[in-house]
């Protein structure tokens, strides 16, 4: 009788084993795979391999902005941060109202690829005419301060943007009255009837405002970059850009 009584706990007992077992492993498959995560390795479930991998750091204006990854959305706000295995992905950066912000990057393994100070400029930004005198004056100034610059002295022919020694772009149409940005990512130019900003490395060029005319301009920005003020034909404005 006191062998049958203790069958019943002995059971449990084999239960109560091997689900500690089984808990305490996947506890250590998890810890193993957070230290190989912290290390920059994922898996592959392709091949059931274990890769290094590189990240893909981004910070963007506006804040809430979608990030897109190879055509998929990525959950998260800026500053973005993933890590993937070693390739090129087509990165996007978009907000209903905005114009999108776009990138191949390669990603290279035990490498952070970082894009800082993106800005999503306003698709149909808000116009108004200046009446300040102020702001006319700063219009009116002297541009030697918008185009020299820690981050490079900007220097433009006809056709071509020079940050030092260095070209930016290339272009088929003329253009003229280059500056600096706020942040030094951007640079802004004229080019015919429209004033327009290219990131340092040449990509992302993208129409501002457009002008009355093609006559040759003056522009500035306000100190955070978020408004364009302008010269058009005789009258001085100002546009919401972002």
């Amino acid at each position: 009788m006191k062998e049958y009584h203790n069958k019943p706990r002995e059971k449990r007992l084999k239960e109560i084993i091997i689900g500690q077992g089984v808990v305490t492993l996947i506890i250590v498959v998890v810890s193993l795979y957070l230290v190989f995560w912290g290390f920059g390795y994922k898996i592959n479930w392709q091949n059931f391999s274990i890769r290094h991998t590189g990240i893909i750091y981004l910070s963007f204006s506006p804040k809430d902005a979608h990030v897109f990854i190879n055509d998929d959305e990525k959950p998260g706000s800026a500053p973005f941060n993933i890590a993937l295995f070693p390739g090129y992905y087509e990165t996007r950066v978009t907000k209903d109202g905005f114009k999108s912000w776009y990138k191949n990057i390669k990603v290279e393994a035990d490498k952070v690829h970082s894009c800082r100070n993106i800005v999503l400029f306003r698709e149909n930004p808000e116009l108004e005419v200046i009446i300040d005198k102020d702001q006319v004056a700063l219009i009116d100034a002297p541009y030697d301060i918008l185009v020299k610059n820690p981050a490079g002295d900007l220097s433009a022919n006809e056709y071509e943007i020079w940050n030092g020694d260095k070209l930016v772009s290339r272009f088929s149409k003329p253009i003229s009255g280059v500056i600096w940005y706020p942040g030094n990512e951007y640079i802004a130019f004229q080019q015919g009837n429209e004033i327009r900003v290219i990131e340092q490395d040449g990509f992302n060029d993208t129409l501002l405002v457009q002008l009355s005319s093609s006559a040759p301009t003056k522009f500035l920005f306000s100190w955070d970059g978020s408004t364009l003020l302008y010269k058009d034909g005789n009258e001085y404005k100002k546009a919401a850009i972002n």
